[in-house]
Parts: C-alpha cells; structure tokens; sequence
C-alpha cells in the first residue's frame, strides 16, 4: 500500500463564483486515484448560494483576515507533495490572481515540483514560469497524468 500524496490546487477564487472556483479543482480531484489528494484552498470556507467571493478571496469572518489566509494557503504549499497552478486566461483577463502568483514563489522556494496550467501566452512564457515550472501544460488532463506518473502505484 503506498503513502497518501497531497496535491496543492492552486488557482484563481476573488472575483470567482463557488462554481467558477471550485469546479476544476473538483474535476481534477475526481480524476485522481485513492492515493493521491487534491487540496483545496476552499475546503473550510462555506458559500452561501450566488455568492461570489470578495477580494480577499474569502467569504467568512474565521476566514476572512488576510493572516488566516495566509498561513492557510501556505500551510498547504508547504505541506503538499506537489503544486497545480491553474491560471487560464478567461479568469487572468478578468483579474489576475495575486494569490496564486505567491503560490507559485512559496513552492519555487520550498522546492516542490510545479505543474502550471494555462492557455494564457503571457504566464507561460514569463521566465520565471519556463525557468521554474517542471511541466508547463495547456490542459488539466495533461498535469493530471503527470501526477499519476509521479504518484500513482508503482509496479512491483
């Protein structure tokens, strides 16, 4: 039996309704097997139906101060086996995400692989993206095979 991996899903929320943010994350947990966890950032918030999320990306007052997102989000940056940056061009246009930029940094600083997803010219072909992403991918699917590459069972 082989250890749980933890997969930081990191992606675009302010701005976002629940279902704009959560939907992928959902699609790409639902895809992975038993042994590999995808973390969401939303996991303790709770939304209220046709609520979009604020600013700060949060929608609860225990959740709310920019602190507590803070050490929650870097919290999972630290603790995952790997981070999934998701920043697709229809949700960058609209508002870049701040967050998933620094995300980004911690996982650079702390080492951990890095699977950035997008079809927005302009993040793939930063540097700083090409220099330090491991995977550099266009579609879900795609990190999602990676991830199953690097986590999945290992035949004996």
């Amino acid at each position: 039996m082989s250890m749980k991996k933890y997969i930081y899903l990191a992606g675009p929320i302010a701005g976002l309704t629940e279902e704009e943010a959560t939907t992928w994350r959902n699609d790409v947990d639902l895809m992975l097997p038993d042994n590999i966890v995808g973390i969401s950032p939303l996991r303790c918030e709770p939304l209220r139906p046709g609520m979009v999320y604020t600013d700060d990306g949060a929608t609860d007052k225990m959740w709310s101060d920019p602190r507590a997102i803070n050490a929650k989000n870097w919290l999972d940056t630290e603790s995952a086996d790997l981070v999934l940056a998701y920043l697709p061009k229809e949700m960058n246009d609209r508002r870049p995400s701040i967050g998933t930029i620094i995300e980004i940094g911690w996982s650079i600083g702390l080492k951990k692989p890095l699977i950035v997803v997008s079809d927005d010219k302009r993040i793939m072909e930063h540097p700083l993206i090409k220099c330090n992403a491991a995977w550099r991918l266009k579609e879900l699917d795609d990190a999602v095979e990676v991830i199953i590459g690097l986590f999945g069972d290992y035949v004996p």
